[in-house]
C-alpha cells in the first residue's frame, strides 16, 4: 500500500516511466541509467531549470564540466549525450 509520505515510492513512480533520449556515461561505470545520475548545480535558481528528454536541468550547465554525478562512484566527470 502507499503511503502519503513514501517518497522514494513517489520518486520511483515519476521516473521510470519517463522515456528520455539523453544517455549517461561515467567514465568509471561505462554507461549508466538516468536513475544513477544526479543533476549538480551551484550557479542557477530552481525557476531556472527547464525539462528537456524527461530530466530537469538549467540551461546554461548544458555546457560540458562537472554538472552530473554518479550515484555508483561519485565521479563529477558523467557526459551526457543525446541518443539518435
Amino acid at each position: 500500500m502507499h503511503k502519503d509520505n513514501d517518497l522514494t515510492h513517489d520518486h520511483e513512480e515519476n521516473t521510470y516511466d519517463v522515456p528520455t533520449n539523453a544517455q549517461f556515461i561515467c567514465p568509471n561505470d561505462g554507461k549508466i541509467d538516468r536513475d544513477d545520475v544526479i543533476f549538480l548545480c551551484n550557479k542557477c535558481e530552481q525557476a531556472d531549470m527547464i525539462y528537456k528528454d524527461g530530466i530537469y536541468m538549467c540551461p546554461a550547465c548544458l555546457n560540458p564540466g562537472e554538472n552530473f554525478e554518479c550515484l555508483i562512484c561519485e565521479s563529477k566527470e558523467v557526459k551526457m549525450q543525446m541518443k539518435k
